[in-house]
């Protein structure tokens, strides 16, 4: 019985760990992931502004220039944001002015997706949800197996320091799927809202527009009238959760492009 169970918790361990590092090789942020290929502005709470067309990866963005930029004594062609730098944004935004005839046809698919989305699509997002609801139990009843396994079989005390990798799995799947299902913000799926942005000044500005997605780091918002260089520009915007929230429903004043 006691080998049977030391049997059991290393074929868990070494699952987990597989599992753990494949999730971790994949894990791209949703609301980041809708961006990709298209041209981006990065607005830094520092005030840096930088633009190019976004590429993704695991470990952070990457701005890819569309002309070659001289600095001083080197020629800049892209510029990178590590995963672990994405607390510097403070907006990402995809103005629809830049975009090409291509990509504004691509845009558009979005927000028809976003107003009425396939049903294939809502219950995958369900499905997502679901996942997301239980994982928190899911992780504890493994927890609770680990430390009965050890008590049981006094040999498994020796991969106490095992229990990281299901610590570390538990973060990467969070990572993966997101901030658990939130059933206010899926009420507003696809629907009008106002987005709250505190800026780094402390105001608070309100933007209306469609809300598309959340992740657990970021917001999407689309068809957002934003002012940039003293005029209104339409854009999709997004905004870290750390300095943005939204705060109300919100009826449509105009029809979407």
């Amino acid at each position: 019985m006691l080998d049977n169970v030391l049997l059991i918790t290393i074929i868990f361990i070494i699952v987990t760990t597989i599992v753990g590092t494949f999730i971790s090789g994949r894990i791209r942020d949703r609301c980041l992931t809708s961006f990709r290929d298209f041209m981006v502005t990065l607005l830094e709470k520092n005030g840096k502004r930088v633009w190019g067309h976004l590429t993704l990866e695991a470990s952070g963005l990457e701005l890819l220039y569309s002309e070659d930029y001289l600095d001083e004594d080197h020629i800049e062609t892209s510029y990178i944001l590590f995963k672990e730098e994405y607390n510097n944004i403070y907006l990402l935004l995809r103005f629809h002015s830049e975009l090409s005839e291509v990509n504004k046809r691509k845009r558009i698919q979005e927000v028809k997706r976003a107003y009425h989305p396939w049903p294939p699509r809502l219950l995958a997002r369900k499905a997502r949800n679901v996942v997301n609801t239980c994982k928190d139990a899911i992780f504890e009843v493994l927890g609770v197996a680990m430390t009965r396994a050890k008590t049981a079989n006094p040999a498994l005390a020796t991969l106490d320091s095992q229990q990281k990798h299901i610590t570390k799995l538990e973060k990467d799947v969070v990572g993966y799927l997101g901030r658990s299902y939130d059933p206010i913000l899926e009420k507003h799926f696809g629907k009008r809202v106002v987005l709250e942005i505190t800026t780094t000044d402390g105001e608070v500005q309100e933007y209306v527009g469609i809300f598309k997605e959340y992740s657990s780091k970021f917001l999407q918002v689309m068809d957002v009238s934003y002012p940039d260089g003293g005029q209104e520009r339409l854009c999709d915007i997004i905004v870290p959760r750390a300095h943005a929230s939204i705060r109300h429903g919100a009826e449509a004043s105009h029809k979407s492009s």
